[in-house]
């Protein structure tokens, strides 16, 4: 019976492209999940290699640093090697980064790891999005995409209590082994199933043809060279705008949600690792709401785009104010719904750049726009890890601990980062007539 479902599977390609769907979801899980487990062994590594704050922001920020750098190249390769090629051997790279990071002797091996990891996990969401693009129709990409995302967000709650209970369970280098282990399965599932396009499966095209709230293909300027494209974006101030805010919220949140948090309620608060890691889960749970909550309210809302976005890092400023005003210490009853609305804007906000940078640019740029302005979060994240290592070993620990007034520098820079990413929104024009063209 099992076999019989099996051969059904694989002689429908409406079937079949659910199955390559679930085998990228699974490698972007790992590839997420490895974007926040620092904050999980942050500790362990400071007992195993006598680490300092500035040390583990180095560490985990080169995962950031490699991940952002290789996303312009992978979106060549995808349209030149293939996505399949493309998965399959940055998935290797991940496994290789995953083995390494596990066995390492000392802080610069374990960054070697974790950079290799950035490199190899970069090189996942591109080309799996472009499998997506040839194997779902126009109506159905949307969906598709997102429900891709929400599999990401779900490595980002695995990377916080789960992977606290596996750390306990095996040891963080036994638990960097066991997922070593599953990402090569991962990268010779994706080998064998994985197809570019249904003609390598012998199939037609799965395609209802151009988008009809979009140019006709004719229509779209394939003589434009790459520079040109460049300077037509760069040359927006509404990109810049959107890429800045960008950078100044993306890369604080990231810092915190990634490395400090867990330490930060263990040292501050005096949480178990358990308790901790159940407490940052409500910021990737956040995220999971957000991100569509706010996306629909901003098609549906008078405010529009700008005014929803505003009013989503407006939140995110709020919270930021009151771990100000509390000493960088609120009461641990508010911890989880601070946590919970923190997540929520930054899902929200995600979204939204997005959806803006998408409609700054007429179609033919879209592509070129969005592989231009993603990256700044993850660049924004690699200088601010260290950047905020660095103050709190200005303050030093207590012990085996950091003081409370060590992390209140984090939240310094927290709140000055965001305010410059609210500011930087306000100019930004937006024509609303083009908004809601879609939404007749």
């Amino acid at each position: 019976m099992k076999s019989d479902r099996w051969w059904a599977v694989t002689k429908d390609p409406l079937k079949y492209r659910w199955l390559m769907f679930w085998v990228i979801g699974a490698i972007y899980f790992l590839a997420c999940l490895h974007r926040i487990s620092p904050t999980v062994i942050a500790l362990d590594l400071v007992l195993e290699f006598g680490a300092g704050a500035t040390a583990l922001g180095l560490m985990s920020s080169s995962y950031f640093y490699l991940y952002a750098a290789v996303q312009p190249p992978v979106g060549v390769l995808s349209d030149t090697l293939g996505p399949r090629r493309v998965i399959t051997i940055f998935t290797l790279i991940a496994c290789i980064g995953t083995v390494i990071f596990g066995g390492a002797c000392n802080m610069t091996m374990a960054t070697v790891g974790r950079a290799l990891i950035g490199l190899g996990v970069g090189g996942i969401f591109v080309p799996g999005m472009k499998i997506l693009s040839k194997w779902y129709r126009q109506r159905e990409f949307a969906g598709a995409a997102g429900i891709f995302l929400a599999a990401g967000n779900a490595g980002n709650l695995a990377a916080s209590l789960p992977l606290t209970y596996l750390v306990l369970l095996l040891g963080w280098r036994m638990s960097s082994f066991a997922i070593g282990a599953f990402t090569l399965l991962l990268a010779v599932i994706s080998w064998s199933i994985l197809r570019d396009n249904p003609e390598d499966k012998g199939w037609k095209r799965i395609e209802e043809g151009p988008n009809p709230s979009s140019p006709a293909e004719d229509d779209l300027p394939e003589t434009v060279k790459p520079h040109t494209r460049f300077r037509i974006i760069l040359s927006k101030p509404g990109f810049w705008m959107i890429t800045i805010s960008t950078f100044f919220f993306g890369g604080p949140g990231l810092t915190f949600q990634g490395l400090w948090a867990v330490p930060y309620l263990m040292d501050v608060y005096g949480y178990s690792r358990i308790q901790a890691g159940g407490l940052l889960m409500m910021l990737p749970l956040g995220f999971v709401i957000g991100a569509p909550a706010f996306g629909f309210l901003s098609d549906r809302v008078s405010l529009g785009r700008k005014g929803i976005l505003l009013c989503s890092l407006g939140l995110s400023l709020a919270c930021s104010t009151v771990f100000l005003l509390r000493g960088g210490k609120p009461g641990s009853l508010i911890l989880g719904p601070l946590f919970l609305i923190m997540g929520s804007c930054g899902g929200g906000s995600l979204s939204l750049y997005m959806t803006i940078t998408k409609e700054l640019f007429p179609p033919w740029l879209t592509g070129t726009a969005l592989g231009l302005m993603n990256p700044a979060a993850f660049l924004s994240t690699a200088v601010f890890q260290p950047f905020t290592g660095f103050l709190m070993d200005v303050v030093g620990r207590s012990g085996p601990a950091y003081p409370l007034a060590a992390y209140y520098n984090v939240f310094i820079v927290m709140f000055i980062c965001m305010v410059i990413g609210f500011v930087s929104i306000i100019p930004l024009k937006i024509q609303r007539t083009r908004l809601y063209s879609d939404h007749p």
